[in-house]
């Protein structure tokens, strides 16, 4: 799937869910990967912006920062039911993430759901800067 920042798809992995993301930017990296995330649980052409949250968390480094962001976003879900179509990263250090998530509760009469994360493992999680882009590989647990 692609945005105006960045991309993400699916990659073949044994019991859990991998993907990588790829952006031009590590804000790029960021909303791409929350957006990912919410697309795995449901069809994002169905969820709509009827609600703004905002998001932070801190971590040490890109990667231990994306990871604690995700987490975050599977927190919103599991607590809430909040699904999101739409993400925008307001501030990004290399400790800290602050972000506004566009959507809505989940509705199984009018979303379609996909599956349930459990959680954003740390195998084989990676966040890296290639040729310009930003890249990481994520594998959640379902």
């Amino acid at each position: 799937m692609n945005s105006d920042r960045g991309s993400f798809r699916e990659v073949e992995h044994t019991a859990d869910l991998a993907i990588e993301v790829t952006a031009s930017s590590l804000t790029g990296l960021f909303a791409t990967a929350a957006e990912a995330l919410f697309a795995l649980i449901a069809d994002p052409k169905t969820i709509e912006p009827r609600e703004e949250i905002a998001v932070a968390t801190t971590g040490d480094g890109p990667e231990e920062l994306l990871h604690a962001w995700l987490r975050e976003l599977l927190a919103e879900f599991n607590l809430k039911g909040f699904v999101g179509a739409r993400c925008e990263i307001e501030r990004i250090t290399s400790e800290r993430v602050e972000g506004r998530i566009k959507g809505e509760r989940l509705d199984l009469k009018r979303h379609r759901f996909y599956t349930e994360i459990k959680g954003v493992t740390y195998h084989d999680f990676k966040v890296w800067e290639q040729n310009g882009e930003w890249h990481a590989r994520i594998i959640f647990d379902v």
